[in-house]
């Protein structure tokens, strides 16, 4: 998945990049060359969030494209807190186009995704089944905190 385009600003090759999940605990490492990191040496807040979804959006597609069960719901919330679209538009549309090429994959599937975030990236193509509700400043949908108007 091109998800780890995103995470690896460190070296430009990302392609030689290597996944490995280890079978006894399913946690990932990303190994380059002779260096290898995981979620704690991911860095910052976004990085760490980038990290976890492109292992469930991964996790998704391989047990989906081999009939294997996964939930039928994945909830992706914030998926974008700390990382600005203003800063880094590219990533941020390369993972909602991660996201929504996993979902057009399997229309037809008992698959929905439900995405909480404070920007609307839409998908580029149509995309059946998809909708948006923006429920900021909406009077039967007040803010959590009183005093903030704002997305």
């Amino acid at each position: 998945m091109k998800c780890w385009e995103g995470l690896e600003e460190a070296h430009e090759d990302y392609e030689t990049n290597v996944l490995v999940i280890d079978p006894r605990n399913w946690k990932p490492t990303v190994i380059h060359d002779d260096v290898e990191w995981n979620f704690w040496e991911a860095g910052s807040g976004g990085k760490k969030t980038l990290f976890n979804l492109c292992y469930a959006l991964a996790i998704h597609s391989v047990a989906l494209g081999r009939n294997m069960p996964v939930p039928d719901i994945l909830i992706i919330d914030s998926p974008t807190k700390n990382i600005s679209e203003d800063e880094n538009p590219e990533l941020v549309q390369s993972l909602y186009a991660e996201i929504y090429g996993l979902a057009r994959g399997y229309i037809g599937y008992p698959l929905q995704f439900l995405l909480i975030d404070s920007d609307l990236v839409a998908p580029s193509a149509e995309l059946p089944g998809f909708s948006e509700h923006r429920m900021a400043g909406e009077p039967d949908a007040p803010s959590l905190i009183p005093y903030y108007t704002g997305p």
